[in-house]
């Protein structure tokens, strides 16, 4: 039980360093919270509004349970309750969320760094033993089809941006709409992490008309979910992820002063043919040195799972010349291409010499033309 704590309690101290979280939960718990918690007390209270606090250990935190005052005290005549979490990013929720909305705490600033999608990750692996029903866009296709809510979208061009938006909205719709079961004693939990809203804004613009729709949308669905009754809500909003001043600065003490690196290229090795695969970036990047600093740790999917692989870069010397780096840590330069070009020319000098002599092999079995033998045999003198 303690691990599993500590893992997510990790998780939420990655989240906290790489980006500002705000985190709102409904029903309110207004004066309940402080406004803003280290990521170990905010693993508590988020774990406690989903119903998942039985893989937490409050005595872990020490102070925990002082801090976190009455919102662990055991709440009397409260009934089974289905339980929703969303992630979205702060711009697109500026434009969806209600704006008389408050957030009921805050995460401070933690030396780790982490995914959000491995949170989300680890409250799905969680919540089968607690709920009964499992929704996430992963794990459960959308059984009622695209809702009427989202039938304006069939009129727009198809892009991979919208399909991901359907793809999310599709299935929380069937999360809010199908019925409740929870006084048969089943209860229903989702997770979802919003970035089809994102995409919207990348491929059309803020200011489109297919993003405005998608928005009204999301913020349709928001307003469902706080006005449902017995559904434990939780939103996180989060900025968007950008490397710090630091990171850049780390990079560049990496890569060795000689080279100036060109742009990465993705790796199309399958993972099935990597001996190294790594769960997450942070390990791929600690096992590997950054790549050894000739390339960065980038996601690649194969063989029906997902991992982290260096991806390695081309550089330039001082004399301008390209070097292209291979291996499972970009240790090794590749000599595949200069091999290939050497090979290749050889190959066509040979053809080149083999054919002409073969051309001048067959010239020589052919007779001189007639117009010169002739000439040869009118120069003899007749007796």
């Amino acid at each position: 039980m303690k691990g599993l704590r500590s893992a997510t309690c990790f998780l939420l101290l990655g989240i906290a360093r790489a980006a500002a979280v705000q985190v709102y939960l409904s029903p309110s718990t207004a004066g309940l919270l402080p406004s803003t918690l280290p990521p170990e007390h905010a693993t508590l209270a988020l774990s406690r509004h989903l119903g998942l606090e039985l893989f937490e250990s409050i005595g872990d935190t020490g102070d925990g349970e002082l801090a976190l005052g009455e919102f662990f005290q055991p709440f009397v005549g409260q009934g089974p309750r289905d339980a929703l979490l969303l992630s979205i990013e702060y711009a697109d929720a500026k434009d969806t969320l209600p704006r008389s909305l408050f957030p009921t705490f805050s995460l401070s600033n933690s030396p780790k760094v982490s995914s959000l999608t491995s949170l989300i990750s680890t409250y799905l692996h969680r919540a089968p033993h607690i709920y009964t029903s499992i929704y996430s866009t992963r794990s459960h296709p959308p059984s009622l089809g695209v809702p009427r809510l989202l039938d304006s979208f069939t009129l727009t061009a198809s892009s991979a941006a919208t399909e991901a938006f359907l793809g999310e909205m599709s299935v929380l719709v069937d999360f809010l709409e199908s019925p409740s079961e929870l006084e048969k004693g089943e209860s229903k939990f989702g997770a979802f992490e919003l970035q089809g809203l994102g995409q919207m804004a990348k491929e059309y613009g803020r200011e489109s008309e297919q993003y405005k729709l998608a928005a009204e949308t999301v913020s349709a669905l928001f307003s469902s979910a706080f006005a449902k009754e017995n559904l434990n809500l939780a939103i996180l909003t989060h900025s968007s992820p950008s490397i710090s001043t630091h990171a850049k600065r780390q990079a560049e003490k990496i890569q060795p002063p000689s080279q100036s690196p060109l742009p990465p290229k993705i790796p199309s090795t399958p993972i099935g043919s990597v001996a190294n695969c790594y769960d997450t970036q942070d390990a791929c990047t600690n096992r590997t040195n950054s790549c050894s600093g000739r390339g960065e740790c980038v996601r690649a999917t194969g063989s029906g799972r997902s991992c982290f692989v260096c991806a390695c870069q081309s550089t330039k010397d001082d004399n301008g010349r390209t070097q292209v780096w291979a291996g499972e840590m970009c240790e090794r330069k590749d000599i595949s291409g200069p091999f290939v070009l050497i090979t290749g020319t050889v190959i066509t000098l040979i053809l080149l010499i083999g054919g002409s002599v073969a051309l001048l092999y067959g010239i020589g079995d052919e007779e001189l033309p007639s117009t010169l033998t002739g000439g040869v045999h009118g120069g003899l003198r007749k007796e």
